[in-house]
């Protein structure tokens, strides 16, 4: 297998959580990566009509995890682009400038059941190297035994180790009600969503 591999593994991290962290760092260990990038989308296609925090929160969350790992970083390529955030275009645009013989994206069960509804899904199939986590709810093998994933399966990589059921969407709806998300995600995170106000 190549000596450097590296990782990238986006999302809208809204917020960032212990989940996110947890697995990136299991996947790391497991594929034995060098690094791996978190990059924030900045207008993801799937959430369209769906409010996201400003990249300015969300990129400051992140680095407080970034910043204590020298295994992680942090990019806002997806969020300085124009236009909605495609994997596809990060394919194209973003894997060419990372130094590593080999780039894989980190993506969920549930993001590979979609994979053909995405933009240039064909060219990312084929090009794109993918580590798939599972899901709740999601049955990884099943997913890939399905016949249309037969000739991408070199490029598909499984992840079902370690399943860390910690959601943005649970942490924000119990900040909205009020309630303590102590140890679901990191203090700083934390105390930087109390300070501004964040979910509210």
């Amino acid at each position: 297998m190549s000596k450097k591999r590296m990782a990238i593994f986006g999302g809208t991290f809204d917020p960032p959580h212990q989940g996110h962290f947890i697995l990136a760092e299991q996947i790391k260990n497991y594929y034995g990566l060098s690094k791996i990038i978190f990059m924030p989308a900045g207008k993801p296609p799937h959430k369209k009509n769906k409010a996201i925090s400003p990249n300015k929160d969300r990129l400051t969350m992140l680095k407080f995890a970034v910043d204590n790992n020298q295994g992680f970083s942090l990019s806002d390529w997806e969020m300085k682009n124009d236009g909605y955030s495609y994997t596809a275009k990060t394919l194209a645009e973003f894997v060419p400038q990372i130094n590593a013989d080999q780039v894989f994206f980190i993506i969920g069960a549930d993001s590979l059941a979609e994979i053909f509804g995405w933009k240039d899904s064909e060219y990312l199939l084929t090009k794109a190297k993918f580590i798939v986590f599972s899901r709740p709810g999601y049955n990884l093998n099943e997913i890939i035994n399905d016949q249309k994933y037969e000739d991408y399966l070199e490029n598909i990589f499984t992840y079902q180790s370690l399943n860390i059921e910690i959601s943005s969407s649970f942490i924000r709806d119990e900040i909205k009600k009020g309630k303590s998300i102590r140890y679901l995600t990191l203090d700083k995170i934390r105390e930087y969503i109390e300070k501004n106000n964040l979910y509210r």
